[in-house]
């Protein structure tokens, strides 16, 4: 299972699919504001868009995780028996 999320993370929408995606097991993706929480210590567990990244002023040495751009996330999607886009 894909979950992919895009709430800031000093939101409650991002603590709970984040608490979801873990309690399920799930790989996560980080899109849009949820990328801010990339550079935060056990990140390196979440896929990254690297577009984001780079629109929210983040350099890639900042993150720990897997930083990846949309044909590797069509790759996840299409891998994955079920995709859940959370907030």
């Amino acid at each position: 299972m894909l979950f992919l999320i895009a709430s800031a993370p000093d939101t409650k929408e991002f603590q709970t699919a984040v608490r979801t995606a873990q309690e399920m097991k799930a790989d996560v993706c980080l899109l849009q504001n949820a990328v801010y929480a990339a550079r935060t210590p056990g990140s390196s567990t979440f896929f990254v868009m690297a577009d984001d990244l780079r629109m929210r002023g983040i350099t890639e040495q900042e993150v720990p995780g897997t930083i990846i751009g949309y044909d590797r996330l069509v790759d996840l999607m299409a891998g994955s028996d079920k995709v859940v886009g959370l907030f």
